[in-house]
C-alpha cells in the first residue's frame, strides 16, 4: 500500500485507526513504565479524564455534524458551576434542583448563542468567540473569585465512586451511549448530516434547518451545563477560570474523531476514541514528566494533522 492510499485508509476509517493508536500507546507505556502507567489507579485516573471532555464532545461532534461549532463551551461550563454553587450554597438549594439549575443555565446560555447563528446569521465563529468573552465576563461579575466549600450533600454527583471509577465518567459513558443511539437511529439527529452536508438542499427538502441548529447549540449548552455542574460537586468548589481552553481539546478531540470542518461526516464513538486518546497521551506526558508548555504544543500538532486528514480525504473524494 503505497502512502496515499495509506494515509486516505486513515482518513476514511478513523475509528479503527484510534483504536490501533490508543491500544499502541497503551501498550507502548505499559512497557516503558510499567510501575506507573498499567495500573487500576493510574486508569481511573485517565477515564476521570475523560468525563469532561467526553461530555463536550457529544455536543460538539452533532454541532460540527451540522456544520457548526461552540467556541463558547468553556465560559458556559464555568457560569453553570457558578450557578450551581451560588444556588446551593447561598440560595438555599438542595443539591438535585441546585444541580438541574446549572444545567438549566447551560441551556440558556446555549440557546443564546443558537438565535445570534440563526436568527441574526452571524458566523459561528464570531458568535460564540464573542459569547466566550461575555460569559467569562459576566460569571466573573456574578461571583467575584467563586464559590467554595458547597458542601457534603452537592459533592455526591462527582466524588460518589462506582467500581473504583468516580461519578463524571459514568455521568459521560451514559451521555455518549445515549447519543451514539439518537445520532445513529432517531430521524432528527439524522438531519445533522443532512444540514452539514449541505444546508440549502436540506431546506428544500422539508428541514427546519434554523429551528434544527438552534435546539443543537440548546443541547451543546446542557451538556456544558452538566460539565461544570459536575465538576463543581467533584471539586466542592465552583471556580471562575474552570474550562478554560477546553474548546481546544474538545475540538481537537472531535476532528481527531473524524468530524470534518466542512460538516456532514463524523460518529459519537469517534469522537470518544478522540477523546480517549487525548487522555492516554496528556497521562503519558505527565508521567513522562514533559513540560506543561510542550503539552498543549502536542495538543496544537495533534489538531493540526488531525485537519490534515480531513483535508486529504475531502481532496482525495473530489478526485
Amino acid at each position: 500500500m503505497n502512502g496515499n492510499k495509506l494515509i486516505n485508509r486513515i482518513a476514511t476509517d478513523r475509528p479503527l485507526f484510534l483504536i490501533g493508536l490508543n491500544l499502541a500507546l497503551i501498550v507502548g507505556m505499559s512497557v516503558l513504565r510499567p510501575d506507573t502507567f498499567p495500573t487500576s489507579g493510574n486508569a481511573a485516573v485517565v477515564l476521570l479524564d475523560t468525563a469532561q471532555t467526553g461530555i463536550l464532545a457529544c455536543g460538539m461532534m452533532v454541532l460540527m455534524i451540522a456544520g457548526m461549532f461552540d467556541l463558547s463551551i468553556g465560559g458556559i461550563l464555568a457560569f453553570s458551576g457558578i450557578i450551581a454553587g451560588l444556588c446551593v450554597k447561598y440560595f438555599g438549594f438542595p443539591p438535585i434542583p441546585a444541580f438541574l439549575a446549572g444545567c438549566l443555565w447551560g441551556c440558556v446560555l446555549g440557546s443564546i448563542n443558537g438565535v445570534l447563528v440563526t436568527r441574526f446569521k452571524i458566523n459561528a465563529l464570531i458568535a460564540t468567540l464573542a459569547t466566550l468573552s461575555i460569559y467569562r465576563g459576566g460569571l466573573q461579575l456574578v461571583s467575584g473569585a467563586g464559590v467554595t466549600n458547597l458542601g457534603n450533600g452537592y459533592t455526591v454527583f462527582g466524588q460518589t465512586q462506582f467500581l473504583g471509577i468516580y461519578s463524571p465518567f459514568w455521568f459521560m459513558a451514559a451521555i455518549v451511549v445515549l447519543f451514539a443511539f439518537l445520532v445513529s437511529r432517531t430521524r432528527f439527529f439524522r438531519q445533522a448530516y443532512y444540514i452539514g452536508g449541505n444546508a440549502r438542499a436540506a431546506k428544500l427538502s422539508g428541514i427546519n434547518v434554523n429551528r434544527t441548529v438552534f435546539i443543537f447549540f440548546v443541547i451543546m449548552g446542557l451538556l456544558a451545563g452538566l460539565a461544570g455542574a459536575l465538576l463543581a460537586s467533584r471539586l466542592n468548589t465552583a471556580v471562575v477560570l474552570a474550562g478554560q481552553g477546553v474548546e481546544l481539546k474538545v475540538i481537537t478531540a472531535v476532528v481527531l474523531g473524524g468530524a470534518s470542518l466542512s460538516g456532514g461526516v463524523g460518529t459519537i464513538h469517534g469522537a470518544f476514541l478522540g477523546v480517549l486518546l487525548m487522555a492516554l497521551l496528556q497521562n503519558a506526558m505527565i508521567i513522562a514528566g514533559i513540560n506543561p508548555f510542550w503539552q498543549l504544543i502536542v495538543v496544537g500538532v495533534v489538531l493540526l494533522i488531525s485537519v490534515g486528514l480531513d483535508q486529504f480525504a475531502r481532496s482525495s473524494t473530489r478526485a
